[in-house]
């Protein structure tokens, strides 16, 4: 049954009109009915794999992270309301009597460390109608792969040195207490693991990682962008001089050279990567060392399949989970929301914390639209919750 202080699809649609497009889809759709083979696939347009819908021509006056800008810490996390403490007391009844709660965490969870998300307010499909490369698109030209290392390359100094915000920490404190002993994450950033997070579970893989398509083979992400630095010296140079200017002006925007490149090139992207001047024609990446095949993030792209043996591991934990709290995703990916969908058909109870409507709001019991930041500190300091179930 759903809690008073859940506030219907139609309100949420109605209230935030930058979600509108988005929102359409997943109300008043079809229900997908994946086949096997199709129910972890991520659709090339980043939405569950039987959706059209599109974002573009939708807007937002606030702007993403530029590199540069002078705004390292920028919270991209969309503004919301304080919640009452009858729903925070409502959210640690649904932890106490589950003693065991999954926590499935999404885009919404880093926004408040500056990482945008896709589909927010702020986020990269709103802001710019921007659409990640595909898997197809990454393994079928070299010249695909140059324009996607050109941007990563771009983008990684900043993306690696975001640091976790209250939502992560308060996460991981709640589960070395016990109660959110099991953590599955749609993100690739590692922010839970910073914070202390054990036994993550990256459904989508992360970016501190680069696999070989053809061995196998796992490399570090940080060795991966020295190698790129030397191959590709002038890129370098100019990332040296975005992280000087970044450095220099940080606090003060105004402080900006206008007419600086390093100013105006890169855009923070939601994996990592960063809009460049240019396609990155020219841009080398290096083969893997051990069988010369091509290197790829250790990320599932848009258009490819989580790996069957994380899928079934991840479903696994849903089914026999108490209850789930999902923090700050909107569940449009099907690999996500059917990890929610199997719990609630196995009995477990279902706490949704993101800022905007998602495609289970109907199937919990328990929803708070706010910051994941807020609420988690709040709850990770409730009364019940300070020593560990029994």
């Amino acid at each position: 049954m759903r809690s008073m202080l859940v506030p219907s699809w139609q309100q949420l649609c109605a209230s935030k009109s930058q979600w509108r497009r988005h929102v359409a889809t997943a109300a008043g759709g079809p229900s997908p009915h994946p086949t096997a083979w199709q129910q972890d696939r991520i659709s090339s347009n980043g939405t569950w794999w039987t959706t059209s819908s599109s974002l573009s021509g939708a807007s937002s006056s606030q702007q993403p992270y530029v590199i540069g800008s002078g705004t390292p810490a920028l919270d991209t996390a969309p503004p919301s309301a304080p919640i009452d403490d009858a729903a925070l007391d409502q959210l640690a009844d649904v932890m106490l009597h589950a003693r065991g709660t999954l926590v499935l965490t999404g885009a919404g969870c880093s926004t408040e460390s500056g990482v945008p998300d896709y589909r927010g307010p702020a986020g990269a499909y709103v802001v710019s109608n921007h659409k990640p490369m595909t898997h197809q698109q990454f393994m079928a030209s070299e010249a695909n792969r140059s324009r996607y290392w050109a941007r990563s390359f771009a983008g990684w100094s900043r993306f690696s040195s975001v640091q976790p915000n209250a939502a992560h920490e308060n996460i991981a404190r709640l589960q070395h207490r016990g109660w959110a002993p099991t953590l599955i994450t749609q993100n690739v950033d590692r922010l839970h693991q910073q914070a202390g997070s054990k036994g993550v579970l990256e459904l989508h893989g992360t970016t501190h990682e680069v696999v070989c398509m053809s061995c196998g083979q796992l490399s570090c992400r940080h060795d991966f962008q020295r190698q790129l630095a030397a191959l590709n010296p002038d890129a370098a140079a100019a990332a040296t001089r975005a992280a000087a200017q970044e450095a220099a002006t940080a606090g003060d925007p105004s402080l900006q050279d206008p007419s600086s490149s390093s100013n105006s090139s890169s855009v923070q992207r939601p994996d990592g990567d960063a809009e460049v001047e240019g396609t990155g024609q020219g841009f080398a990446a290096p083969p893997c060392p051990s069988c010369g095949g091509i290197l790829k993030p250790h990320v599932v792209f848009f258009g490819d399949g989580i790996p069957p043996a994380r899928a079934q591991h991840a479903l696994e934990l849903a089914q026999s989970c108490g209850s789930v709290l999902v923090v700050g995703s909107s569940l449009a990916v099907w690999s996500a929301f059917r990890l929610v969908k199997a719990a609630v058909e196995n009995g477990a109870q279902l706490a949704i914390i993101t800022a905007g409507p998602t495609r289970a709001d109907d199937l919990a019991s328990l929803k708070i639209d706010g910051r994941a930041g807020e609420i988690l500190a709040r709850l990770a300091a409730h009364t019940s919750l300070q020593v560990p179930p029994v």
